[in-house]
C-alpha cells in the first residue's frame, strides 16, 4: 500500500510527470467556474433580459464556499447552458441542456432539464431548499467535487457524492419539475455503489503515485501500476463504465510515459482500451 507524501493538489490535473511535491493537507477546493448560457433558442425579449444570466451563475458558484477550505486554490470547472423557452401563462419556465467539466478528466451531460425562472432574480444558496435550477447546478457540483476528493484520499468524495444524493432526494417531491431526477437517481446511486469503489480507489492510487515521480519513481510506478491493474478489473466487468473510460482518455499519456518499458502495463492498456491499440503497440515493438 503506497504511504502519501506531502503534496498539493495541481489546479490543472496534469501533474503526473513533474516530480512536484504535494501537500495532502491542502486540496483545491474553491471553485472558478466559466460559465456559457446559450440564449439564441429564446425569444429575443427573453434573450436581452437574459444577457447577464452566465456572469449570475458564475457569481452564484464562485463566491460560495462548497468545501469549507481555508485555501485559495482554486478547481477549474466549465459549465455550458443551452435554454429553449417552455412559458406558460402565469410564469417563466425553460428547458435547458447542461454540460459540466472540470476541463480534465471529468464531465456529465444532462439533457433532462426544466425549471421556472423569473428574469432580475437573485441566484441564492438556500441550505436544505430545494430549487429546480439551483438545485440541478449544485447536484453536479457536488459530484464534480467527489471525482476530484476521490484522487487525494481513500474514497474522499463521499461526502460530496452524499450532498448530490441529498439533492437528488429532495428533487422527487417537487412534483412539477421532476423530469430527470430518475436518471440522476441512477448517476448518483452508481456512483455510491459497490461496485464503483474499485473504480473510486484506483483513482486514489494512481494520483499517490504522480505525487512520487521524481522522488520516489519506483514507488511511483508501483501506485500507478496498481491503479491500471484496478482499471482494468473495473473495464471487464463493466466496459461502458463512462467514468473509467473517461479517466483513460485524459491519462493514458502519462502512464505510457511512466509504463512504456513495462510490457506488462502496457499490454494491459492495450486489452482495456482497444480504440488506442496502434499507440500501445509503438511501444510493444
Amino acid at each position: 500500500m503506497c504511504t502519501r507524501i506531502h503534496r498539493l493538489h495541481s489546479i490543472t490535473l496534469l501533474i503526473c510527470l513533474s516530480g512536484l511535491l504535494l501537500s495532502q493537507s491542502l486540496f483545491a477546493q474553491k471553485i472558478k467556474s466559466k460559465v456559457n448560457v446559450v440564449l439564441e433558442r429564446l425569444p429575443l425579449e427573453k434573450q436581452k433580459k437574459l444577457q447577464d444570466f452566465s456572469s449570475m451563475i458564475e457569481t452564484y458558484i464562485n463566491t460560495y464556499d462548497y468545501t469549507g477550505s481555508k485555501t485559495e486554490d482554486e478547481i477549474p470547472v466549465t459549465i455550458q447552458i443551452f435554454m429553449t423557452d417552455n412559458s406558460v401563462s402565469y410564469e417563466s419556465r425553460y428547458s435547458g441542456t447542461f454540460l459540466i467539466s472540470n476541463t480534465s478528466d471529468i464531465q456529465y451531460y444532462d439533457k433532462y432539464w426544466k425549471f421556472p425562472y423569473q428574469e432580475g432574480n437573485p441566484l441564492v444558496h438556500l441550505e436544505n431548499v430545494y430549487d429546480p435550477f439551483t438545485g440541478l447546478v449544485d447536484f453536479y457540483l457536488n459530484i464534480l467535487l467527489g471525482g476530484e476528493f476521490d484522487k487525494y484520499g481513500k474514497l474522499g468524495g463521499s461526502p460530496y457524492y452524499e450532498k448530490a444524493k441529498q439533492i437528488n432526494d429532495q428533487a422527487k417531491f417537487d412534483t412539477k419539475f421532476v423530469w430527470g431526477w430518475a436518471e440522476r437517481t441512477k448517476v448518483i446511486e452508481f456512483l455510491l455503489s459497490e461496485d464503483n469503489k474499485v473504480f473510486r480507489l484506483a483513482k486514489d492510487w494512481f494520483f499517490a503515485g504522480l505525487s512520487y515521480v521524481g522522488q520516489q519513481d519506483t514507488t511511483a510506478r508501483r501506485c500507478c501500476a496498481q491503479a491500471v491493474h484496478e482499471i482494468e478489473k473495473v473495464l471487464i466487468k463493466n466496459p461502458d463504465h463512462k467514468e473509467a473510460v473517461q479517466f483513460l482518455n485524459v491519462h493514458y499519456s502519462e502512464i505510457i510515459d511512466l509504463f512504456k518499458d513495462d510490457r506488462n502495463i502496457i499490454e494491459t492498456l492495450l486489452r482495456i482500451d482497444p480504440d488506442r491499440a496502434e499507440t500501445y503497440k509503438r511501444y510493444l515493438k
